[in-house]
């Protein structure tokens, strides 16, 4: 699948600014900090964009490992990622841009510091990223592949703390259509992208 580094680029940026969709962020962490003031909601973004960013590199550097120690192959591993990235690119289309479920939101609410959980763990970080985070790693070929996957990660984060930054003083400018139009768009490119994977899983397992 990855012929040359940037091809590898394309596809990680691709993947993850899909799975992730920055946009669909904003309207929970607006909702849940709805009674936090603009500084302590600058601050929860910072922390949540950290953690999230800390996680999802742990995982896609060391997610492949664990797999072997369990005896899941990767071949396995991209059948299942890319079936579980094709679910959530269904949400996409559908235009569920939000990926926060009610009881998620609720807890938000009830919280003084969303930051952790459930703004960074979920919905910063949840299976879906975590999954397209290893199945980029079981395509990276060499160290300076591994080194873009991480730079992209963190790039992506740094882009989600920007919105969320902006969204702490201006959340009454950020509608709605705008997230279900991104969504859309994202969901369409992900389930390009993670057919592929099941194809390519596919192809190296040799089942056909």
């Amino acid at each position: 699948m990855v012929d040359s580094l940037f091809s590898y680029v394309l596809l990680v940026v691709g993947s993850l600014l899909a799975v992730l969709n920055p946009f669909s962020v904003v309207p929970p962490f607006v909702a849940m900090t709805v009674e936090n003031t603009v500084v302590e909601r600058k601050a929860m973004a910072r922390r949540a964009s950290l953690v999230a960013a800390t996680v999802q590199v742990v995982f896609a550097l060391g997610g492949l490992p664990v797999l072997g120690f369990f005896g899941v192959s990767q071949e396995a591993f991209q059948i299942a990622g890319g079936l579980v990235l094709v679910r959530v690119a269904f949400g996409l289309l559908q235009g569920g841009g939000s990926r926060v479920t009610p009881e998620e939101r609720i807890e938000g609410t009830q919280k003084d510091d969303v930051s952790v959980t459930p703004l960074a763990i979920p919905i910063l970080c949840g299976p879906g990223t975590i999954t397209a985070g290893i199945l980029l790693s079981s395509q990276a070929e060499t160290l300076a592949h591994l080194g873009v996957l991480v730079l992209v990660i963190l790039a992506m984060y740094l882009v989600v703390y920007y919105l969320l930054f902006i969204a702490s003083e201006h959340s009454h400018r950020l509608g709605e259509t705008t997230v279900k139009v991104s969504a859309r768009l994202m969901g369409l490119i992900l389930a390009a992208i993670a057919v592929q994977f099941v194809l390519e899983g596919v192809r190296l397992a040799d089942l056909f």
